[in-house]
Parts: structure tokens; C-alpha cells; sequence
């Protein structure tokens, strides 16, 4: 094992758990992009101090203020993500292409008009308003695993964890160490020791493992957002906003002994095979709110900056277990039927951090534009907790200890061409990167420097504006590395082993804008 980090959910989505709550939850969905329209996306969603696109308001809502008429935009996204794993020496590559809705907006602007009947240069300009539905993460992937594991069993997985809980009596019914116990997959010494251990007779591992994990889920926002401009150098904006939730996870995974036949060993009749499966769902929601400010000190700066309320999710699990395991031939105990666990439901909460975002542009006459936004992100103050007894005093000082403070950095720019043979239409390309460093803290020991690399991202875009409609196409990419383990053990005997794991998850993006009420 590399660390207690191994459980990588930062890039990946998905970790190994009992399906009880912990610190890696509270960094999944902490871990949100910028998501929004083509032509934020074409600049990798770098767009704050700028304002006039429906899915700046995401970042910071005063952008809406510097609309100048209404428009109607949807947005369409077909995404490919490819993992490459390695476990124990194996290598494995998955693809999975992904089409969803990641943007919808609608923005009303009503400009004031002063009494000659002109758009009104001093004091409230304008008033705007907006209906936003943003898809801010994908939790969607594929990946599997295989190899011969000459280390540990997953039944050591379940020994250890059964250990933790006591005799059989204390087995909680619906656990997976009480259906480990009933699956005659893990035994109890009662005259002894007083532990549980792998069915298994020796402590010889030689096992063939395969396995796969499938992820699905995103979280959407839907926010009103309202702004006031003022002479078009303050921009004022408020956005309140409903955020859901939606992740599963399944896990299947096959263990074959080959010890006998590696050995020649008859005498060890035990366990022959074990297919386990799991099963497990997150969903709920969280209201948060949204304010920002845009300055436009000369015609040619913007500065911005925006904070973003934390978000309480109220979460309902779903999760459940089957275990069917197949014995050597005469061996002792019913090795031959499935156990089922149904399905198990918990209901918790898990608060994520605040956000800062500052953001600078600049506006070059009409042909070019450029912004940066630095978003300040403490992944150490998410927090979770429920209406029980239980009190995640040790997740919560996990995430304490294992999280810290970030600047996410993203930049793009935007250059615009006029049609020479169309005075209404012009053409834009744009271009983007992010550089998003890892939440982990470097002084956490035995930290791999796998996990200290920060994500990073690329993106490019075309647009072609006409007076009435506008036309956006944008490319992401987005690449990582980490871990992920199928079953965390911490007995140095039987240590379980990492699957090392690289992930390029590439994006097309198009948004079609209908402008309405042109001055």
C-alpha cells in the first residue's frame, strides 16, 4: 500500500468503501468543474470578469448585469472517457462515451432608457434576470482489473472487517462482514482466539482476480439569477440555487484459488472460487446561493469576484451485497448458493466547502479578449454528519488532516474576426487551460507523488455570431493519475494491493444561441 490515500476519488469518481460514509465521499462531491456553455468551455471555463455569456453567471452571477438584450441558449456534450489500469502487472484499457444536456439558460435584459428615449449612461442601466441549468460534474466511467494476487484474499478484506465488530452475536444483519459470516466465506475461532479469519486454511494466497468497476451519476444546478447594472462600470448579481446529486457505484469481482493446483496440494480443501458483488447509490440535494461583483475601471479592464455559499447535501443511500462462493470438492459447509443482502438505506450529510473565485480581463478593442480566474478552494473544511447517534468524528478529522486549501488557476481568450462579406456576422476561436492542483496535503505521510500532480486541462473553441442566433463549438481535455484498491486491508500479512490508474477524459461541446429583443 502506498498510503491510506490510495483511495482515489478525486479523478476517478469511485472508491472501495463498506458503503458507510467517509472522507472520500466528502471529496467527491467537492470536486466540481466549471461546467457552462461552448463558448466558456472553449476557454476552459474561464469567463468571470468578462459576464456576457449565460454561463459566466455560474461563476459569478454579476455577469448577468452585462447582458444587453435577452437570449435562449442549449447546449449539447458527447463525452469519451478512456482509464487505462494496472493491476499486478496487468494492463487494462476501457472507453465509455457518455451524451448529455450540460447547459440550458434563459436571460431577460431590460435595458432603462432615459427620457430622450436613449439606453440610460448614468446610474441603473439595467436590469437582468435568469433561469440557468448547469451540469457541474460527471461521475460516469468504466474501468477493470485483473491479475494473480499472491498477497491477500478478499476474504481477508472481510475477516478484518468482521474483526472490528466482535463475536458473531454483535454481526449486524445487513452488513457485509454478518453476510461474509453466513457465506461461509470467513470463519470464527470461538475456543481461541476469538477472531475471524479467511476461509482459507493456510496463509498461502494464489489468487486470479478479475474484476470491474461501473460508476454513474452527475450533479446539476438549477439557479435564478437577477443583476443590476449601474452607468456599465458596477455590475451587482445574486444567484440562488438547487443543486442535485445522483452517484452509483457497482462493483463485481471474481477470485479464483489456484493454490492446489500450483502446489499439488489435496489436503487443502477449502474455498475454490468467489464472485462478490456490490452495490451502491447516493442521491439528494442542496440549496446554496451565489454573489459577485464585475468593476470595469477603464473600458478596456474587468475585475471580478465572486463567493459561493457552502452546499449541505441530505443524501440517501442505497447499498447491498451478494457473495457466491463455490467450494473445493468435499469440502465441509453449503458453498453452493448466492447470498443476497438486500438493500440497505442510510440517510447522512455531507457540507462542501465555500468558494472565492477573482477573476481579471481584458477587452482589446473588438478583436480580442483574455481573463483569468483564480478560485480559492479549502477541501479541508467539508464536513459530514447525520440526524443518529454517529458522529464522523474520524471522517471529519480525516478530512482535516488529509485535505487542504487550493487555487484553482484557469485562463482563456477570445478572438473575434468579422465577416468582411456579412457586416452581421463574425466569426471567434478561442482557447483555454486549467491548472487544478491536488486537494491532498503534501505533509501527510507516505503520500504518493501520484497524488500531489495537479489535473490539468486543455480546451479550444469556434463560434459564429450572427445577429440573431449564435453558434458555439468547443474541445476538453482533461487528464489525470491515481489509485484505486479494490479492498483496503491494513494487516502487513495479508496487505492488499493498488491499482494504479491514468484517465483522459475528452469533451465536444456545441451550444446554439437564439438572441431576442435586439436594441
Amino acid at each position: 500500500m502506498r498510503s491510506v490515500l490510495s483511495l482515489l476519488t478525486l479523478y476517478f469518481g469511485v472508491a472501495f468503501s463498506l458503503f458507510s460514509q467517509s472522507e472520500f465521499d466528502a471529496l467527491r462531491y467537492s470536486t466540481i468543474g466549471s461546467g457552462g456553455t461552448a463558448r466558456t468551455l472553449g476557454m476552459a471555463g474561464s469567463f468571470s470578469a468578462i459576464g456576457a455569456d449565460a454561463s459566466a453567471v455560474m461563476t459569478n452571477p454579476a455577469g448577468i448585469a452585462t447582458f444587453r438584450r435577452s437570449e435562449f441558449n442549449i447546449g449539447a456534450q458527447f463525452q469519451n472517457t478512456v482509464y487505462n489500469a494496472n493491476y499486478l502487472g496487468e494492463n487494462i484499457r476501457e472507453a465509455r462515451l457518455n451524451f448529455n444536456l450540460p447547459s440550458i439558460h434563459y436571460v431577460n435584459a431590460d435595458v432603462q432608457y432615459d427620457a430622450t428615449g436613449k439606453p440610460r449612461k448614468k446610474g441603473l442601466s439595467a436590469v437582468c434576470y435568469g433561469f440557468h441549468m448547469n451540469r457541474l460534474a460527471t461521475f460516469g466511467g468504466t474501468m477493470a482489473f485483473q491479475g494473480n494476487n499472491r498477497r491477500s484474499s478478499i476474504t481477508d478484506f472481510f475477516a478484518e472487517v468482521a474483526n472490528r465488530d466482535g463475536d458473531p452475536s454483535k454481526l449486524v444483519e445487513g452488513s457485509l462482514p454478518g453476510l461474509a459470516y453466513n457465506a461461509w466465506v470467513i470463519d470464527y475461532d470461538r475456543g481461541g482466539t476469538g477472531l475471524y479469519t479467511s476461509a482459507y486454511k493456510d496463509s498461502v494466497r494464489n489468487n486470479d482476480q478479475t474484476g470491474e468497476i461501473v460508476s454513474k451519476g452527475a450533479i446539476y444546478e438549477y439557479q435564478g439569477t437577477v443583476g443590476l447594472n449601474f452607468s456599465n462600470k458596477v455590475m451587482l448579481g445574486l444567484g440562488l440555487l438547487y443543486s442535485s446529486l445522483r452517484y452509483s457505484e457497482d462493483l463485481s469481482m471474481l477470485e479464483q484459488d489456484k493454490r492446489r493446483l500450483d502446489l499439488a496440494d489435496i489436503s487443502t480443501i477449502d474455498l475454490a472460487s468467489l464472485d462478490y458483488q456490490s452495490k451502491f447509490t447516493d442521491k439528494g440535494g442542496a440549496w446554496a446561493a451565489r454573489v459577485g461583483v464585475i468593476v470595469r475601471p477603464t473600458e478596456q479592464l474587468r475585475l471580478a469576484a465572486s463567493v459561493h455559499t457552502p452546499r449541505t447535501y441530505t443524501l440517501n443511500s442505497e447499498y447491498g451485497y451478494s457473495i457466491a462462493p463455490k467450494a473445493d470438492p468435499g469440502a465441509v459447509g453449503d458453498w453452493t448458493a448466492q447470498y443476497n443482502d438486500p438493500l440497505n438505506t442510510y440517510k447522512y450529510k455531507i457540507t462542501t466547502p465555500s468558494r472565492f473565485n477573482a477573476g481579471i480581463g481584458f477587452v482589446i478593442q473588438k478583436f480580442m479578449l483574455i481573463n483569468a480566474d483564480f478560485e480559492f478552494y479549502n477541501y479541508g473544511s467539508a464536513r459530514l454528519r447525520a440526524d443518529d447517534v454517529f458522529t464522523f468524528n474520524a471522517e471529519n478529522s480525516a478530512i482535516r488532516r488529509n485535505y487542504r486549501n487550493v487555487t484553482n488557476v484557469r485562463v482563456g481568450a477570445e478572438m473575434n474576426f468579422p465577416n468582411p462579406e456579412n457586416k452581421d456576422q463574425a466569426y471567434r476561436f478561442r482557447a483555454g487551460f486549467g491548472v487544478l492542483p491536488s486537494p491532498y496535503n503534501p505533509n501527510v505521510a507516505g503520500l504518493d507523488v501520484t497524488l500531489k500532480k495537479a489535473n490539468t486541462v486543455l480546451a479550444c473553441g469556434f463560434g459564429l455570431r450572427d445577429k440573431d442566433y449564435y453558434f458555439d463549438f468547443a474541445l476538453s481535455s482533461q487528464s489525470a493519475a491515481g489509485y484505486y484498491t479494490p479492498y483496503p486491508i491494513s494487516n502487513p500479512q495479508f496487505a492488499s494491493e493498488d491499482q494504479e490508474l491514468t484517465y483522459q477524459r475528452n469533451r465536444v461541446f456545441l451550444t446554439f444561441t437564439l438572441g431576442m429583443n435586439l436594441d
